[in-house]
């Protein structure tokens, strides 16, 4: 450990029970290379790296962003699942607005060194599974932002700045427009009775813009998802300063359904969605209801996180270092296996993405697909998520169907690239959720 990093609550090292980590072979990991050729993205790329989260600061639930020459902060956690402690350093990378490297220097989007340390740290307490909590805050001493747009998170092993642990994405705002929606059911026929479509007004009075449909894109999604967000939206209008979205085929979205959950804040009873909790050295397995496939149920009201999670014991002072890593194991039935195609548990828990990790198995005795994930105790959003073979697309409605009246949050962001300008950037943000107004 460097002299300049530093940890909270150091030598608090405390384990009930035999210890072995590793053993299960789950996690999210992105196996792509972060320089590779595509954009850049939310990524994991050690197996021992688990529950990372990343938010405003005071808000979990919230979205990365930062409002340029605010006071607020951004907050990143993580944890590494090994003995002792890790020297870890972050940097951080402009983006355009499709999450490729701007040409910008380091110099031109931010004051500060171009590799720093992660120096806020400490072991977990009183757990089955030994593992490290770090966090990191932005900005801080050592990091200012000068403009705005968006921008990547590397962190990575000291000295081995071309092999990450994991990526983030977050976002600097300048907030210089107004923006007005409102989520209805779609207008196109086609789409007629699932699907949520998403109309809104960006009004930028306070700048200007030659060309609107040229210089200013827009980029529409769902539940902060990546895979299905929509990208460089062109508006219908453009008249006394405001650009119009009230569009028919363009922003909809299938409406989906409410996600199912699960609480697994306290281990000696059984919570929502829970039949059996038993400790199986060195973890605790915690086994679901057996759920059913819900594409042609009537849509139900139920309340949830829109795919979130969060990390909590109801027996510990704090969350981030006391909360066991436990072995969940999920089941969907099914009357027979599906051919061409896969089935995922899906959500934040997964980093939203459908990997190798949160694929479901089909048991032939049991008639029913089966997961088990390793992840940290808490109260937890999940859906059930098919990709057919050769396919990328992620589909949500097929397990789980789709209903306008479901209630979704869809964030609209806003970026403006003028002729003289180098940069892409973030002019407005907004969160439209389709039921509270």
């Amino acid at each position: 450990m460097s002299n300049k990093q530093h940890c909270r609550f150091r030598n608090l090292k405390i384990f009930i029970g035999g210890v072995m980590l590793l053993i299960y072979p789950v996690g999210v990991i992105q196996a792509s290379p972060v320089n590779g050729s595509g954009p850049l993205t939310n990524s994991i790329f050690r197996e021992n790296i688990r529950t990372v989260q990343f938010f405003r600061k005071g808000w979990e639930f919230s979205n990365p962003v930062y409002d340029l020459g605010s006071d607020q902060q951004l907050l990143l956690k993580f944890d590494e699942l090994a003995e002792g402690t890790t020297n870890f350093s972050y940097t951080i990378t402009h983006c355009d607005v499709d999450w490729y490297p701007s040409r910008l220097v380091q110099a031109e989007y931010m004051e500060g060194f171009i590799d720093n340390p992660v120096n806020d740290y400490a072991a977990s307490v009183n757990t089955t599974v030994r593992y490290t909590n770090y966090q990191l805050l932005l900005p801080n001493e050592q990091v200012h932002f000068l403009i705005s747009g968006n921008y990547i998170l590397t962190v990575f092993e000291e000295g081995k700045r071309d092999a990450p642990v994991l990526t983030r994405r977050f976002y600097v705002l300048e907030p210089l427009t107004e923006i007005r929606g409102e989520v209805k059911k779609s207008t196109f026929e086609g789409y007629r009775g699932r699907d949520q479509e998403v109309d809104f007004t960006v009004d930028y009075s306070h700048l200007t813009i030659l060309d609107p449909r040229t210089e200013v894109k827009v980029v529409l999604m769902q539940n902060n998802r990546e895979d299905n967000c929509i990208l460089n939206l062109k508006p219908l209008f453009v008249r006394d300063n405001q650009l119009i979205y009230d569009l028919n085929r363009e922003n909809v979205f299938p409406g989906g359904n409410e996600f199912r959950n699960f609480d697994t804040k306290d281990l000696r009873i059984n919570g929502l969605g829970v039949v059996n909790i038993e400790y199986k050295d060195p973890v605790y397995e915690v086994t679901l209801r057996t759920d059913q496939i819900r594409r042609v149920n009537d849509y139900l009201t139920e309340n949830d996180m829109n795919g979130r999670y969060l990390v909590k014991n109801n027996r510990a002072n704090d969350p981030d270092l006391e909360s066991d890593y436990i072995q969940v194991r999920f089941s969907l039935e099914m009357p027979e296996p599906l051919v061409g195609g896969n089935i995922y548990v899906f959500g934040e828990l997964s980093d939203w993405k459908c990997l190798p990790s949160n694929k479901m198995i089909w048991n032939y005795d049991l008639k029913r697909y089966e997961a088990s994930l390793s992840i940290k105790q808490g109260f937890y959003d999940y859906q059930y998520v098919y990709i057919q073979n050769g396919d990328t697309r992620i589909d949500n409605t097929m397990l789980e169907g789709s209903h306008v009246e479901t209630e979704n949050d869809y964030e609209v962001f806003v970026y403006h690239h003028s002729f003289s300008s180098r940069y892409d950037k973030l002019i407005g943000y907004r969160t439209i959720n389709s039921v509270k107004r």
